[in-house]
């Protein structure tokens, strides 16, 4: 059972071959290069091959179809499935415009029970460092006010040359310096209301229009900045000159695409609700869902004999990326079908590839074809 797969000698320029028994595990040989005639050629000389796992390279099925007809060929399931996620991919940025409307249009709903009142109200902030600007700052401060008073200056002239108030000066010579830092550590910039505001909002609309009460609120929620700032921001919403919140972003096609091929399961409910919404505006993309679940429920239970009435569907009703990849399909119908039912795949193959890798970086990529081979096919003790 052969494993065959291509590995760079120089990424971009020049590639090699690896072989391996899959079997085993185990490196076979290596040719320097990977064309058609380089492989058929070591398949001719090796007519005990019965199964030969590859990847979606047409060079190594050609050459296997020409010097091992009566091999066993498997294509690799993975590969499979990234070419199905490429072509679901595709599928997104198509339909970035009708997401976008979709974007556009979406009110969000009001939340009409507590737990969505409360989710309204955005993760908290991470607390700062304990040696961050702010507190190298404060003890800056509280140093060269201490040094100028030893010297006998004034609290007046200490605020002048500072440019503080006397008032925060007399604070800090009269206040231990630890009291202080504990009191900067508890402080929050005004941007801490930043993930209340949507709750702010929607009280307010409701009719909570009190700056003080919906301060208490919000205090009793986790807000631990300055009532003063509650109170401006309610009165820019009385106003009608709050700033209004940043559309609802539309996610990349390639998240999009992360979404579609993982489990429905393994995904969150934030992420669940975002991806039906996302298939509720765009029909096509929730065709390739489906026949995306489909195929892989297929691949991943090996069952090949279904793959005949996934591809009628697939080439009758899905979009065109996914019937460009459905009809790449037939022109390797039976090692596709052999890899989404026997138990082979590539993977050790690609193993051997990292391994690879590995043994160039430690010779700094200046191994010559035939140093490189030796340690490639040295056997482990």
């Amino acid at each position: 059972m052969l494993g065959i797969d291509e590995f760079a000698f120089r990424r971009g320029a020049t590639y090699g071959t690896v072989l391996i028994d899959v079997e085993t595990r185990r490196p076979i040989d290596l040719l320097p290069d990977r064309t058609a005639d380089t492989v058929a050629s070591w398949l001719a000389d090796h007519p005990e091959i019965e199964v030969i796992c590859r990847d979606r390279c047409s060079t190594f099925s050609q050459a296997a179809a020409r010097a091992a007809p009566d091999a066993i060929q498997v294509a690799d399931r993975w590969h499979l499935l990234h070419s199905l996620a490429r072509a679901v991919e595709r599928t997104a940025h198509q339909h970035r415009v009708c997401l976008r409307k979709d974007a556009e249009t979406d009110q969000p709903q009001e939340p009409s029970d507590p737990a969505s009142l409360a989710a309204l109200i955005g993760p908290p902030e991470p607390s700062d460092p304990p040696d961050g600007q702010l507190l190298a700052r404060v003890r800056q401060w509280h140093s060269d006010i201490h040094q100028l008073r030893e010297r006998g200056w004034t609290i007046s002239r200490i605020a002048d040359r500072l440019g503080r108030d006397r008032k925060t000066v007399r604070h800090y010579l009269t206040t231990d310096l630890d009291q202080i830092l504990a009191s900067a550590r508890e402080r929050r910039p005004n941007g801490h209301i930043n993930r209340f505001k949507p709750y702010l909002q929607h009280r307010f609309r409701g009719g909570a229009t009190n700056a003080a009460a919906l301060f208490r609120e919000i205090r009793e929620r986790g807000y631990r900045g300055s009532r003063v700032v509650v109170t401006k921001y309610i009165a820019t919403l009385r106003a009608g000159t709050a700033i209004p919140e940043p559309p609802r972003p539309i996610p990349s096609p390639r998240r999009i695409t992360t979404w579609i091929m993982r489990r429905p399961e393994s995904l969150t409910d934030s992420q669940r609700e975002q991806l039906d919404r996302i298939l509720d505006a765009c029909p096509d993309l929730a065709t390739a869902r489906d026949l995306a679940h489909e195929f892989s429920a297929i691949a991943r239970e090996r069952r090949g004999q279904d793959l005949t009435g996934w591809m009628t569907r697939a080439l009758g009703q899905g979009p065109q990326p996914v019937r460009g990849f459905a009809a790449f399909l037939q022109n390797d119908w039976d090692a596709v079908v052999n890899g989404l039912t026997l138990p082979w795949s590539s993977g050790p193959v690609e193993g051997q590839v990292t391994r690879i890798k590995l043994i160039k970086r430690r010779s700094y990529g200046r191994a010559s074809f035939a140093l490189l081979r030796t340690p490639v096919l040295a056997q482990p003790p």
